[in-house]
């Protein structure tokens, strides 16, 4: 009913590029389509990274939402498009926990309410299978009556939640981002929301802006996050997308990119 209406069909919308729906899929069948412009540099920017990347390659997988780091993980190590994983975030803590590193009972219940203990299991795979290519916090911070303490791993557990990665290891991601050919960053380092625990985000988002690395961001907390503690024309490019950019990131079909094709 709509396609007579229209001579030409174009989607701009690499954002919902995984979402199989009659208005991002449909048309393609019935008018000529084109993809738009902002299509167009998405798509180079991520094949950039993925299949072109200038060497090293370092990805920062953090956040909350830890389905999509580890959606990636295995896929951009198996065929070589990362070189390093920095973890932080919640991605960070069950790298820690597949490593053997207690961490005490609140943050176990933390992960158990939200059911991401699961990933630990895929997460001593990664690491029994490239243990040099994944990076783990070496100390975390924690809030003690109000003010934020850090601690090494080696001293854990407490019966807290660290919230944020430590000095030591903004530091030693920093010197590894100094050193990247292309960057690709997914997710804050911390619970930034909470002036306590700013640090960790704000540090590593530093080290990415100060980089000469080929640099691409995504995801909407990735992008709040770095638009509060740096200039984002900083960064080579800056995705609109971020489930679809996850998923173009670990190798699947998005059914918006077949419909074109």
């Amino acid at each position: 009913r709509l396609a007579p209406l229209f001579d030409l069909y174009v989607n701009d919308a690499f954002s919902a590029a995984h979402r199989n729906c009659p208005s991002m899929t449909g048309f393609q069948r019935v008018l000529p389509s084109v993809a738009g412009f902002q299509f167009f540099d998405e798509y180079f920017a991520l094949s950039s990274v993925r299949d072109n990347a200038k060497k090293p390659a370092v990805f920062v997988l953090g956040g909350a939402k830890i389905s999509d780091a580890y959606g990636m993980i295995e896929t951009v190590l198996k065929n070589g498009t990362a070189d390093k994983i920095l973890t932080t975030g919640v991605t960070g803590i069950t790298m820690l926990i597949a490593s053997g590193i207690d961490v005490g009972e609140k943050t176990m219940k933390f992960l158990e309410d939200r059911d991401l203990l699961v990933f630990v299991e895929m997460a001593k795979k990664y690491l029994k299978e490239y243990a040099d290519k994944i990076e783990m916090p070496v100390d975390v911070a924690y809030e003690e009556d109000g003010v934020r303490k850090e601690i090494g791993v080696d001293r854990l557990p407490l019966d807290t939640l660290y919230p944020d990665i430590g000095a030591d290891t903004i530091e030693k991601y920093a010197s590894i981002l100094k050193d990247a050919g292309t960057i690709f960053a997914n997710g804050p380092a911390g619970v930034y929301e909470n002036p306590l625990f700013t640090k960790g985000t704000e540090g590593i988002w530093k080290a990415i802006a100060d980089s000469s690395a080929y640099s691409v961001i995504g995801g909407g907390d990735t992008v709040s996050s770095a638009t509060r503690f740096i200039d984002l024309s900083k960064i080579s490019y800056v995705c609109t997308a971020g489930g679809a950019m996850v998923r173009f990131m670990s190798g699947k079909k998005l059914p918006l990119i077949e419909a074109m094709e």
